[in-house]
């Protein structure tokens, strides 16, 4: 990889990340198209969850994306979400291996999970979000390993 593209993929993932902070607590309040909002996904983007869960098929956009947060999260509260690890995959890609909690609005039980997320950057902007119940798969999928 040339040293322009891995600069400017890192940057990307440097901004999305310092970003992501400050948008994530909007995120974690139920603010879920803080992202679109900020500019940090272009209009069209597509999130792809993970084939494990619920309703899982394509999201495209801030009302996609709104839609999955909502059922992803929504037997939820004290919903947290930060990345544990943030690695430039190449080819505009970045891999997030991420870490969840929450506590169950029914049965009171706390829950936590890690799982991958693969960026497709474009312009500064999130083009492709595709999401990975194991982090491994997440580094798979851009011929990585942890």
């Amino acid at each position: 990889m040339n040293m322009f593209k891995k600069n400017r993929c890192e940057r990307a993932g440097e901004w999305l990340f310092s970003v992501l902070p400050a948008k994530r607590e909007g995120i974690e309040d139920g603010n879920f198209a803080a992202l679109f909002d900020a500019g940090l996904y272009a209009p069209s983007a597509t999130l792809v969850p993970t084939q494990e869960a619920s309703g899982a098929k394509t999201y495209v956009g801030r009302d996609g994306f709104v839609e999955w947060m909502r059922t992803w999260t929504e037997d939820f509260r004290d919903w947290r979400m930060w990345p544990e690890k943030i690695i430039d995959a190449g080819d505009d890609r970045i891999v997030a291996l991420v870490r969840q909690t929450a506590i169950g609005k029914a049965s009171g039980v706390p829950v936590e999970q890690r799982f991958g997320i693969v960026w497709t950057v474009r312009s500064g902007q999130v083009i492709e979000q595709r999401n990975y119940i194991d982090p491994a798969e997440a580094l798979e999928a851009v011929k990585l390993s942890e």
